[in-house]
């Protein structure tokens, strides 16, 4: 065996000194591993004196990024982030997300599949089923045994994600019971499926045509008790007066048509920004700093926001927006002193 391992060895390839360029690299490189958190352009320019010491700093950085490219080529990726002061950039090696892997035992892949099935019979989601699919990559080898009556195992297996998903896939029209507000006032609707919508990875919407009205409608995904498919071809068709627009994907509810487009703008405090654009996801807003600035048709749409983090923002513009939020806290707080 160790005879045949010697003689695939190349024996014409032979060691050669380093030209200037390649013995930069290197040094680059071991500099890199020296510091994982990461190497400012000034710090190089001190630690690797003779390299980057070029009196216009410009040269030197554009230097650096071709480095940057080459060592990224061979397969040593390496970012930069801005610093706080804006005058210089932080490089960090990225770490090879391959280095690392995880192992499961077939008693885990039990659990973890037992688990994706118990939040599936409990709040039917896409993200369970796309996960199930990742990580199973289509083998059912390591799922429950379902050995209960067909009624249990449709109830623990989210049926009604999966007939719908099922509908998607094919094209197929559906009868789904449904409700808005209680379970008990539950109705049914005749519809085409078109897609599933996500509004900030929480919020899951069917976005369907309603036979009966003749119209797109969104629907609520864990308010749908039930799904019935039906026979026959779908009558939506996805073109002409009927093909989906923009205003189809809208779900968020301070973009509901409810009066003239209004400009508003919010002046977040630092530690409030992220909760701000996270309730924005949906409607296009710009950025300046800690300002956000955007259009909404339906001010009260935005008032969630509001009741929830009122001290997440130091200024809202209009004053109107000002006005229906006192006005909302004035009214919840005379519901509470009534009970």
């Amino acid at each position: 065996m160790k005879e045949e391992l010697d003689k695939d060895i190349d024996q014409e390839i032979e060691p050669r000194e380093m030209n200037p360029t390649e013995y930069r690299l290197l040094t680059l490189l071991f500099n890199f591993f020296r510091f994982p958190d990461g190497i400012t352009l000034s710090s190089l320019r001190k630690i690797m004196e003779g390299f980057y010491d070029n009196e216009n700093r410009d040269s030197d950085r554009r230097k650096l990024s071709r480095d940057i490219e080459e060592l990224g080529a061979l397969g040593f990726h390496i970012k930069y982030y801005p610093q706080k002061n804006g005058k210089d950039f932080v490089y960090v090696l990225v770490k090879d997300p391959l280095s690392k892997t995880l192992e499961f035992t077939e008693g885990e892949l039990r659990e973890i599949s037992a688990l994706l099935l118990r939040g599936y019979s409990e709040a039917p989601k896409y993200e369970l089923y796309t996960a199930a699919r990742k990580i199973f990559a289509g083998d059912l080898e390591y799922f429950p045994e379902m050995n209960e009556t067909p009624e249990e195992s449709s109830e623990e297996l989210g049926e009604t994600a999966f007939q719908i998903l099922e509908a998607l896939k094919n094209h197929t029209p559906i009868r789904i019971k449904y409700y808005k507000t209680f379970p008990e006032d539950s109705y049914t609707k005749e519809a085409d499926p078109i897609r599933l919508i996500r509004k900030g990875g929480q919020d899951h919407y069917l976005l369907a045509y309603d036979r009966e009205e003749k119209a797109k409608k969104r629907f609520v995904l864990p308010k749908i008790l039930s799904v019935e498919l039906l026979q026959g071809d779908p009558l939506y068709q996805a073109r002409g007066a009927k093909k989906e627009t923009e205003e189809d994907l809208i779900i968020h509810a301070g973009l509901f048509p409810v009066h003239e487009p209004k400009n508003v703008v919010w002046i977040c405090k630092e530690e409030g920004l992220v909760k701000a654009k996270l309730f924005l996801t949906g409607i296009k807003y710009t950025e300046e700093k800690n300002k956000l600035s955007f259009q909404s048709t339906n001010l009260e749409g935005l008032l969630p926001f509001l009741w929830r983090w009122p001290d997440a923002i130091e200024t809202v513009l209009p004053e109107e927006l000002n006005s229906v939020f006192r006005n909302s806290v004035k009214q919840i707080s005379e519901l509470y002193e009534k009970v």
